[in-house]
């Protein structure tokens, strides 16, 4: 009986440190999981303030002092050798960006406790946090610099690097032709409950989450004349700011993510509405029910406030501040109630009205682009993709082929050869014809490259197999007529830019007249950038709209999304982070690479 109660025991003993040993392994393990997740969270910070800093570099505000810089690393008794590098750190960086440029970022970084520091504290983290970043210059050729940002990483030692390449270009600069998600130069209008966002096509699909427009505040809608208004029928989200020349009205359970600037009036008729940035107009700000402003309130004439209005971070009006509620700074967050001030001496810079066509097809205007084409090139007359027995096309740099369904050929043939021509003075093969037009049950097929085409009449496309370019190639058309775009299927798995960083899907239109110039109404997705400044445009959609749209006037309706690729700031050699319109002049740098 002792000798199995001794092997009971032993039995027990051995069971006990085998669950100490699989306790202190699951124990480790889970340390060690923590620590790699902290690892990444920090990494993934590092590399957020790397490409932050980068963003920064790219803003409009900076570009005059950013050029400036640039050009000493070329020119002067500064310049450096091809191969060499400059390094700037902490302040020196801080000192090329615009004056609180990181700041934004930076707060997202403050430890928990930073409140509660005293002032002296409070800057020796901010200093530190500026201390980690680096910006490295280096002259890779006579006319390019990498600029390449890095945080050094306070955090576990995580660095993050992102790097960018501006080019240096002699010729006469074209502007951002899409530089923002809706340009509608003399209004917009939109209703239906559609979002409005950006993302970047490199770093994987949208997730229908706020892009860099929305933590730069940059705005994703504008229009450009003077006296040209906005007006959101409801329930849209902006997921970035807005700029009107006119006046800006939003309806419904609105959201804006980023500042609204009007030279005119802002009425915020919504229930329910939210800016998360400030409103800013050189009028008046008149408040409906329940909407919310996160930060400052700004007019250069009255603030109308309702009873319900909730202001972030201040109210300030050069003239009245106009209310039932008594105190008025009572609609304002307790910690900001100071920040209140009527009969104030406000100054808020107004937006420039500029030309709606911008783009300098060396020297041409749009219009005067297609004319040239008009003169140069021979029509190859219309095409009506899927008008049997033509039921598939093949747009090609090299030719246009169509499969020939008839019982006694079915076969490929050749349609049309392209001419000899240029694009923005680059050398380029082009197709003229009269009417393009997908119909009925269309196949469109685009690969081997780059195929522009000009239409001196309409073009259009309905449903069927529909549009389909690969991911190697891009479809640029010229449209002196009308565009009328139907379900267009097979645009899947396309990106606003393809493997070669160049527009996937460009259509520019010269169309001036008074109806609806170019029209959009599908329920499928669609890849397109619209550059029409003559023209009204029209867009119905239930699905994903990727790319950008320029027009005289745009009229957005349904509840799908526009989604723009903020690598489209270079595009069509625009300035690349220039998102307030263009860059000219005879010398200049541009965005060539972001890796």
């Amino acid at each position: 009986m002792k000798s199995e109660r001794g092997i009971i025991l032993f039995i027990v003993m051995v069971l006990l440190s085998g669950s100490a040993m699989i306790g202190m392994a699951a124990l480790q393990s889970s340390l060690v999981d923590e620590r790699l997740a902290g690892n990444f969270r920090v990494s993934v910070q590092a590399q957020m303030t790397a490409e932050s800093t980068l963003a920064a570099l790219l803003a409009s505000d900076n570009a005059t002092e950013r050029d400036r810089y640039l050009s000493t690393l070329l020119d002067g008794e500064d310049a450096l050798a091809v191969g060499e590098s400059r390094t700037l750190r902490g302040t020196e960086v801080e000192a090329l960006l615009r004056e609180g440029a990181l700041d934004q970022f930076f707060s997202k970084l403050l430890p928990p406790n930073y409140d509660e520091l005293n002032a002296e504290e409070q800057t020796a983290v901010r200093a530190q946090l500026i201390d980690s970043v680096e910006m490295m210059f280096e002259r890779l050729d006579d006319n390019r610099v990498a600029v390449a940002a890095v945080d050094q990483g306070l955090r576990l030692g995580a660095q993050g690097q992102s790097r960018l390449v501006f080019s240096r270009d002699s010729r006469v600069l074209r502007s951002a032709l899409f530089n923002s998600a809706l340009v509608g130069c003399s209004g917009v209008q939109t209703k239906g409950g559609s979002t409005i966002s950006s993302y970047r096509s490199t770093q994987g699909e949208w997730s229908g989450q706020p892009g860099r427009f929305a933590e730069q505040d940059i705005p994703l809608v504008r229009t450009m004349s003077e006296g040209a208004s906005m007006v959101l029928g409801g329930n849209e989200q902006i997921h970035g700011g807005i700029e009107a020349l006119g006046s800006v009205e939003l309806n419904g359970s609105f959201q804006v993510f980023g500042t609204i600037l009007a030279n005119r009036s802002i009425y915020l008729n919504a229930e329910g509405g939210r800016v998360k940035g400030n409103a800013l107009s050189l009028e008046d700000i008149v408040f409906g029910n329940g909407v919310r402003v996160d930060s400052v309130v700004s007019a250069m004439q009255d603030v109308h406030l309702d009873r319900s209005a909730s202001i972030g971070k201040g109210i300030y009006a050069a003239r009245d501040i106009r209310t039932i509620r008594n105190p008025a700074s009572d609609h304002i967050d307790q910690a900001y109630r100071a920040n209140f001030s009527s009969r104030s001496n406000i100054v808020l810079n107004g937006i420039e009205a500029q030309p709606c066509d911008t783009a300098d097809f060396a020297g041409n205007s749009l219009s005067d682009e297609i004319q040239r084409y008009q003169r140069e090139l021979t029509s190859q007359g219309d095409i009506s993709v899927a008008t049997y027995p033509d039921i598939e096309w093949h747009f090609t740099p090299q030719a246009i082929a169509r499969y020939d369904s008839a019982g006694d050929v079915n076969r490929w043939v050749s349609h049309a050869a392209p001419q000899a021509n240029t694009l923005f003075s680059e050398p380029v093969a082009i197709y003229r014809v009269g009417h393009l037009r997908l119909i009925g049950s269309p196949s469109l097929r685009v690969s081997g490259g780059d195929v522009v085409i000009v239409v001196d009449g309409d073009f259009a496309m309905g449903g069927g197999s529909g549009l389909t370019i690969d991911n190697d190639s891009s479809l640029t058309v010229f449209v002196a007529g009308r565009i009328d775009v139907g379900n267009v299927l097979n645009m899947s798995e396309s990106k606003s830019l393809n493997q070669q960083g160049k527009p996937t899907f460009s259509l520019f239109s010269s169309y001036s007249g008074t109806d609806i110039g170019v029209n959009f109404n599908s329920s499928t997705r669609v890849i397109a950038n619209v550059y029409a400044p003559y023209a009204n445009v029209s867009v119905n959609l239930e699905d994903d709209f990727f790319g950008s749209i320029r027009g005289r006037s745009i009229q957005v309706s349904g509840k799908g999304s526009i989604v723009y690729d903020e690598l489209l700031m270079g595009a069509f050699g625009g300035a690349g982070g220039n998102a307030s319109g263009g860059s000219g002049g005879t010398v200049g740098w541009h965005l060539a690479e972001w890796q």
